[in-house]
């Protein structure tokens, strides 16, 4: 749970992908890496994430923060919070020709009491990192540590311009640990295995801070939208976005919608922030107020949700580390280069108090020719009504007086979307064909008088595929599939009423992404990622709104997570890891893998297959 801060903020802070401890994980291009250690019997944070590939080129370094502190101290109801800015200016010695660039962030708590915290960087308006804290306990300090390949943004980093850090920590009496952040950027030169990168040619900020920050969205028709005006030669064009839950509906897959609230009132573990709103929520883009395209909401949970003590010392997928999902908007670079300006906007379908949103928008040019011009040949997203949510129940009163039954939610939307654009080169047709699916099935049990048994099974599946041709004949084109699993089982004791009572919480997540390509040479590449991780814990309902306090309540916490990574550069990452008790019992790297050892290529994504750019 987190604690509520800043209209834009509300869940805290930074993450990571694999904590300090847990050792690291690079790779030079030839090299196989070093295997990582983890401290068996640690409480500390342990992720099986892996981290960004590496070249073996010396980097050029930039810090923006160097052990800074985030303790405001005031009101925290004020819900304003002062971020730590900075100005950035490009790293001498090596200007441009980079083959990667890395943010790398290192993060620490004491050993105390505060709330995870909603973070995010910023760069001249553009979000560089988001993600949320770990909490720590009473005895046990925290640190981890999170990188991001910003390679696709390196245009960004050549010139000077001002950025910020938001983070809202509230310290006080009852909430006492400052969080204390250190971030780098690390620009890798290109050598002969991984040339300059293919970077955008442009970034553009979604955001109104010059500096940046992201915006809150209440309801489905509010929007986060900027008016742009692009160069006239723009050939393809990405929206990078992320759609981060908070206050009502942080925990928004385990929502009902309002006619059901009082009869399952009972089942939650927060029976006063039981929320309405139905289980479905989605990210939708538009161009000029006509939709262009739809992404997935990832369910983030972050270390004070749902129970506290499931996440330690795992969190969970991405919880520190959120991962953008990147729409194809191609089949409108024709619109955006008639040299008029258009107005981008994203919403969030369901929002119900509310998401915070940052988005980044990557064009890149046709440096043979000064002005293009095209048009959309089709576009049925535009021309379809919103997709239906089905919603179907056999709730009834049972036996023991409370409500039984199910409560499904059942979702399929479809669209195909062409533009042509003429270019230097020819006549360019770009194809998007997108197909996503949604479940959420809620079933509710009362076995006994003061038993309540739910349990939440929901999936989130898409299948995207672009194709380009030139002339009629095959140019490039990827296809991605996703799927993100999400399981919760809750099996409550009532002890005497309200937050008093004991219950079995069980948790199973995933998120896998499978990616093809093929690239003008006609080269195919392939990439898949699969992350499975499965909690467990007995939970104390007088202490799941609250940061870890000392307790004699005995958790009994099992985990474990398995990350696996390959892909046609020859990459192969396999980690796995358990814990009992909120402690590390046991890990294996490599396992399956050419010679046992974890290899990453330089040139791979690990962390996010979805985003490799053509």
């Amino acid at each position: 749970m987190t604690r509520r801060e800043s209209t834009q903020n509300w869940r805290p802070v930074i993450a990571a992908v694999l904590m300090a401890c847990a050792g690291t994980l690079s790779a030079s291009a030839p090299k196989a890496t070093s295997p990582s250690r983890f401290d068996i019997g640690s409480p500390v944070v342990a992720s099986a994430e892996p981290l960004v590939s590496r070249p073996a080129t010396t980097p050029c370094t930039v810090t923006l923060l160097d052990h800074h502190a985030f303790d405001e101290h005031g009101d925290a109801s004020s819900m304003d919070a002062r971020p730590y800015a900075f100005d950035f200016t490009p790293p001498k010695g090596c200007r441009g020709s980079w083959g990667k660039v890395v943010l790398e962030a290192d993060f620490s708590v004491p050993a105390g009491r505060q709330f995870d915290r909603t973070v995010a960087l910023w760069l001249g308006g553009i979000n560089l990192y988001f993600g949320t804290t770990i909490e720590p306990s009473p005895d046990v300090a925290q640190h981890w540590h999170v990188e991001r390949d910003l390679t696709d943004y390196a245009s960004l980093f050549t010139h000077a311009q001002a950025g910020q850090m938001i983070l809202n920590n509230w310290v006080s009496p009852t909430t006492n640990s400052p969080i204390v952040v250190s971030v780098q950027l690390k620009f890798y030169p290109a050598d002969a295995h991984l040339p300059v990168a293919g970077a955008a040619d442009h970034v553009y900020a979604l955001s109104s801070d010059p500096r940046g920050e992201q915006t809150p969205l209440d309801t489905p028709n509010a929007s986060l939208s900027r008016k742009l005006t692009f160069p006239r030669n723009v050939e393809r064009a990405y929206l990078d976005v992320i759609a981060q839950s908070q206050a009502h509906d942080e925990r928004w897959y385990t929502c009902v919608d309002k006619a059901y609230l009082e009869q399952t009132r009972a089942y939650s573990l927060e029976g006063f922030e039981a929320c309405d709103g139905g289980s479905f929520r989605g990210v939708e883009v538009l161009l000029d107020g006509q939709p262009a395209g739809l992404a997935p909401v990832y369910p983030w949970i972050f270390t004070g949700g749902i129970a506290p003590h499931l996440w330690l010392p795992t969190p969970g997928i991405q919880t520190v580390n959120f991962i953008p999902f990147r729409v194809d908007l191609t089949p409108f670079a024709g619109l955006l280069d008639d040299g008029k300006p258009h107005t981008v906007s994203v919403r969030v379908p369901g929002a119900d108090h509310f998401f915070n949103v940052a988005a980044n928008l990557l064009v890149y040019q046709d440096h043979q020719s000064r002005q293009l011009g095209g048009r959309i040949v089709r576009n049925t997203l535009a021309r379809q009504p919103p997709a239906t949510l089905i919603v179907r129940d056999t709730l009834h009163t049972g036996s023991h007086g409370a409500s039984e039954g199910t409560l499904n939610t059942d979702q399929t939307q479809s669209y195909v979307i062409v533009g042509r654009l003429h270019t230097s080169r020819g006549t360019i047709d770009t194809t998007v064909r997108y197909r996503g699916g949604f479940h959420n099935h809620q079933t509710f049990r009362q076995p006994a008088a003061k038993r309540y048994v739910e349990t939440i099974d929901q999936s989130t599946s898409l299948s995207l595929t672009v194709e380009r041709s030139l002339g009629g004949h095959p140019l490039d084109g990827y296809t991605l599939r996703q799927d993100d699993p999400l399981y919760l089982s809750v099996d409550k004791s009532v002890v005497t009423k309200g937050q008093d009572f004991t219950a079995l919480v069980a948790m199973r997540q995933g998120h896998r992404i499978d990616r093809q390509q093929t690239n003008a040479r006609g080269m195919a590449y392939h990439a898949s990622l699969q992350e499975n991780l499965s909690t467990r814990v007995q939970a104390d309902g007088k202490t799941i709104p609250d940061p870890l306090d000392r307790s004699d309540f005995a958790h009994h916490e099992q985990g474990t997570e398995q990350v696996s990574f390959v892909d046609s550069f020859g990459s192969c990452y396999r980690t796995d890891l358990a814990s009992s008790d909120e402690r590390l019992t046991g890990f294996s790297q490599g396992k399956g893998c050419p010679g046992q050892v974890n290899h990453l290529d330089s040139r791979s994504r690990p962390d996010s297959p979805s985003l490799a750019p053509l």
